[in-house]
C-alpha cells in the first residue's frame, strides 16, 4: 500500500477531477487526485501528500491529502455505503474537516447534500453511519493526558461521541474541584454520573 508520497510537482490540474504529478526522487512519477480546494506550490518544487490507494477491477487510483487526519477521515467516509471516492473527494473540496464534522453533529444534511453527486438521501446516510464513529469530542475539550486517558476508557467500554463529550464535560468539572484526582479515580467518578 501506498501511503505517502514525496516528490517534486510536475503538472497539476485544479477542477472537477484535480490532480498533482509527482515525480518522485528515485523517478518514478504518480498521478495523485487531491480535493480543488488546494492551493499547490509552483511547478519543480518539492511537495508531499499522504495517500490513499484505491484499487477497482478496472482502476487503481491514488487520493492524496496534505494531512494524515484529512486522509483518515477520507477512508472513514468511503466507508459509508453510497459514497465512493469521487464523492469523497467533493465533499472534502466543499468543506474542511471541521466543516463537515460541525454538520455531521447538528445533523445539517441539507447543506452537506449541495456537494455534487451526494444528494440528501446519501447526506443523510453519512450523518447517521458517522457521527457514532467520528471524534466530535476533540475540538470541544481541551484535553489533558488525564483527560485523554478517560476518553480512552469511555470509548473502550462502548460510550458514543455524545456521550463521550458529556461525561468528559463532568471529568473537566471534578478535575478543577480536585486537581489531585488519580485517572482511575476520575473515571470511576465519571461513569457513575
Amino acid at each position: 500500500m501506498i501511503s505517502i508520497i514525496k516528490g517534486s510537482i510536475q503538472k497539476y490540474q485544479i477542477s472537477k477531477d484535480s490532480y498533482v504529478d509527482l515525480l518522485t526522487s528515485c523517478g518514478i512519477g504518480y498521478r495523485v487526485f487531491i480535493p480543488s480546494s488546494y492551493i499547490l506550490p509552483q511547478i519543480g518544487q518539492e511537495f508531499s501528500l499522504f495517500t490513499h490507494f484505491h484499487v477497482r477491477e478496472d482502476a487503481q487510483t491514488l487520493y492524496g491529502f496534505t494531512s494524515e487526519n484529512e486522509r483518515d477521515f477520507f477512508e472513514q467516509l468511503i466507508q459509508v455505503s453510497g459514497v465512493g471516492p469521487k464523492i469523497g473527494m467533493s465533499i472534502l473540496s466543499a468543506f474542511s474537516r471541521d466543516e463537515i464534522e460541525k454538520l455531521i453533529e447538528e445533523g445539517d444534511a441539507r447543506a452537506l447534500s449541495k456537494v455534487p453527486g451526494l444528494g440528501m438521501k446519501r447526506a443523510q446516510k453519512i450523518i447517521i453511519e458517522l457521527r457514532g464513529i467520528i471524534d466530535l469530542t476533540k475540538s470541544q475539550v481541551e484535553e489533558s493526558s488525564l483527560l485523554k486517558d478517560v476518553k480512552e476508557a469511555l470509548k473502550t467500554l462502548g460510550f458514543d461521541s455524545n456521550s463521550v463529550k458529556e461525561k468528559l464535560s463532568l471529568a473537566e468539572k471534578l478535575l478543577k474541584e480536585s486537581p489531585e484526582i488519580t485517572a482511575e479515580q476520575l473515571i470511576k467518578e465519571v461513569i457513575r454520573n
